[in-house]
């Protein structure tokens, strides 16, 4: 027989060509069975709402097991795709992230990183990871600075 993994594989092909067959705008990403094979989870991604109630039926009734649709972010699709970063390493959220924290253009000003999108966007299209991983670090280092600027100030 074969293992879960070579049967979602399977089941990868099949459901691509029903969801051209039912002309919807979405990218499928992953699929993968439940250990038990009595659950069937599709992962994809979209730019908006997509109404997959047909494919849903059609799915259900072409594989004959409870079938689950869910549409991950992009930040999501780049951590199940995986890929190599501009560092050279494994994607941090392919890799070791758990979760996401928020990130934000402050914390790239604030490390005096160049502001261009290029520069600062991951592959996924948002801001990148790294960006938080010392944020802490340039915050805690600039209060002082601040400090000490207004104290010399004071002093001429």
């Amino acid at each position: 027989t074969l293992t879960n993994e070579e049967k979602a594989r399977e089941v990868h092909n099949k459901a691509l060509e029903r969801i051209k067959f039912h002309k919807l705008d979405m990218k499928l990403i992953h699929t993968h069975y439940s250990f038990d094979r009595k659950v069937l989870v599709f992962q994809f991604s979209a730019d908006g709402r997509v109404d997959f109630r047909e494919l849903l039926k059609d799915l259900s009734g072409l594989f004959h097991v409870r079938v689950e649709l869910r549409q991950v972010g992009v930040r999501d699709e780049t951590a199940i795709l995986g890929g190599i970063g501009i560092c050279g390493r494994r994607f941090c959220c392919s890799s070791f992230l758990s979760s996401f924290s928020s990130i934000n253009v402050k914390m790239a000003k604030e490390q005096g990183l160049s502001l261009n999108p290029q520069n600062i966007a991951g592959c996924c299209g948002r801001l990148k990871c790294c960006l938080d991983y010392e944020a802490g670090l340039y915050k805690k280092s600039s209060k002082p600075r601040k400090q000490q600027n207004e104290e010399a100030d004071e002093i001429r």
